[in-house]
């Protein structure tokens, strides 16, 4: 067995159920347990680097010291103090549905000039309810009835892809997380995954060359 240091375990767990979040879309369940354990284990790596770097160097560990933290970083700061404080983590599930770009029924503006030079629109639909326990999504996606359908073509416009996400809850917003929100402009669990891992990453990596730095010089 390899001996890894207690900031190379969180590390490489971090990594994991980044890839987790991003590979359990369509299981609810699944999502919210990796999305929940990414949450404690980004908490969970400074405190590691506290004691090992104490232990190592002799020094305090400063992770205010890092200049790479951002608005999605905070949002798990404020998402760890809200579910530590009782309230659980609760996620709505919304869909990002690709269509060709053709007018509907419901349009009531053109198309825009853009989409029709692209050739494809894109619609958004949100379940506004928790789905804690879902093993799997139910399909949400819409078929929208088509604007001037041609005789003997299809009169209904469905999507040609479609993308499941996950949107933090009203409810949770409301304990104390809306603030970063507001501030990263998204409450979609992805896209926080997503850039908060980076942030993450370079944060583990500017670790490493600190740690490094003292253990030459001592």
């Amino acid at each position: 067995m390899r001996d890894l240091r207690g900031t190379q375990v969180v590390a490489e767990d971090l990594k994991r159920l980044y890839i987790e979040i991003n590979t359990s879309r369509r299981y609810p369940f699944k999502f919210r347990q990796a999305f929940e354990q990414y949450i404690y284990k980004s908490q969970q790596l400074t405190e590691t680097m506290r004691k090992e770097f104490k232990s190592l160097t002799g020094k305090e560990w400063a992770a205010k010291d890092f200049r790479g933290w951002n608005p999605c970083t905070e949002i798990l700061k404020a998402l760890r103090n809200s579910t530590y404080h009782g309230y659980p983590l609760a996620l709505h599930c919304c869909a990002i549905s690709v269509y060709e770009g053709i007018e509907f029924e419901t349009d009531s503006k053109p198309l825009s000039e853009i989409t029709l030079i692209r050739g494809y629109r894109i619609m958004k639909s949100t379940l506004f309810a928790e789905l804690p326990f879902d093993e799997e999504v139910c399909p949400m996606s819409a078929g929208y009835p088509i604007k001037h359908a041609r005789p003997g073509c299809s009169t209904h416009a469905f999507p040609l892809k479609d993308f499941v996400s996950y949107e933090l809850t009203w409810g949770l917003l409301d304990e104390g997380v809306r603030k970063a929100t507001d501030k990263a402009g998204t409450t979609d669990a992805v896209k926080i995954t997503l850039h908060s891992y980076s942030a993450l990453s370079a944060y583990i990596k500017y670790y490493e060359h600190v740690l490094d730095q003292h253990r030459a010089h001592s």
